[in-house]
């Protein structure tokens, strides 16, 4: 089939995939360094246990090059592939995206309507490789109820068009978009009368213009409130009260850096996955029974001297 005949299979096939699933949680993976890499399957598996059996997980990424090498090292990811083959999907990039794009600007391709439209579900479910999605949260969770529509995940997120983890902006509204709950439909609607510039970074653009064609046209975009962003993904939003401590959230993003030293150690107690994103302390001589301080320093990258870490820690 070609032209306009075979865009319609295509669109057919899109719609009959849209309606199999719930929700669809997705993962764009580009060029990134082999270290970075190695935490594919253990991203991925975070993500498929944490979400219910009615909700694919979607891996755009290019068929050559770093990304395919990047799932080419991890034999545990195509074990998935095969334990989870109805739910886990993976899209390659078209060749026109890649060169509008390249493999460098990542966040510039949530911006384009091809990634949306080609997304198999609605509701979608936005993570990478700077946090991790808490199984022990007692916020939210899309595993409490039987039926995942019942969940108190899905009672959250159906209030919501957007909502992120907390950030600054906007007063606190919508949130980062690495790891956020959105809507197809709305993020599609927004690309379509605010094309993107081509700077703006992608989740200031989104929230931008949700709020913009609300106070503008009329629409109803339910672009989440910073209370609604902190209950989402907020670590350091907890009572004081060890009855009513409401615990670790569903998701956690980036080094917890607004914390002091001791809160950011109960948020990996509870949250043991997000180590995932945090550097090992292996060596046996900082922990365990005898810790020897001393020979621990030399094998913490930050305590060496400037010369021998070029690269960073």
């Amino acid at each position: 089939f070609k032209g306009s005949a075979a865009k319609n299979i295509k669109r057919q096939q899109r719609l009959e995939t849209r309606q199999k699933f719930e929700g669809v949680s997705v993962i764009l993976i580009l060029d990134s360094p082999k270290w970075f890499q190695r935490r594919y399957t253990a991203l991925v598996s975070n993500v498929l246990v944490n979400t219910p059996r009615d909700w694919a997980l979607q891996i755009f990424y290019t068929p050559d090059g770093q990304s395919q090498i990047g799932l080419d090292i991890n034999p545990g990811l195509v074990r998935l592939t095969q334990i989870y083959k109805e739910r886990l999907i993976l899209t390659p990039l078209p060749l026109e995206l890649l060169q509008k794009f390249g493999t460098r600007r990542k966040l510039k391709y949530w911006t384009d309507k091809w990634m949306w439209e080609n997304m198999v579900a609605d509701k979608v479910f936005t993570f990478g490789g700077n946090g991790a999605m808490c199984g022990n949260s007692r916020r939210l969770s899309f595993l409490d109820s039987a039926d995942s529509s019942s969940s108190s995940a899905m009672l959250f997120f159906n209030q919501l068009d957007y909502v992120g983890t907390p950030w600054r902006q906007f007063y606190g509204r919508g949130g980062d978009g690495a790891f956020s709950y959105r809507n197809r439909t709305a993020m599609i609607l927004a690309i379509q009368h605010n094309p993107h510039d081509g700077s703006t970074d992608e989740t200031t653009y989104f929230i931008k213009t949700l709020l913009a064609m609300n106070d503008k046209l009329g629409t109803s975009f339910r672009v989440a409130t910073k209370e609604q962003s902190v209950f989402f993904g907020g670590a350091s939003y907890s009572s004081n009260s060890t009855e009513t401590e409401l615990g670790p959230p569903l998701v956690i993003a980036g080094t917890l850096s607004e914390l002091d030293t001791s809160h950011r150690e109960r948020m990996l107690e509870w949250c043991p996955e997000i180590k995932l994103i945090f550097p090992a302390l292996h060596n046996p001589f900082c922990f365990g029974a005898e810790p020897n301080s001393e020979e621990c320093a030399k094998s913490i990258c930050a305590l060496k001297d400037p010369k021998e870490r070029p690269g960073g820690c």
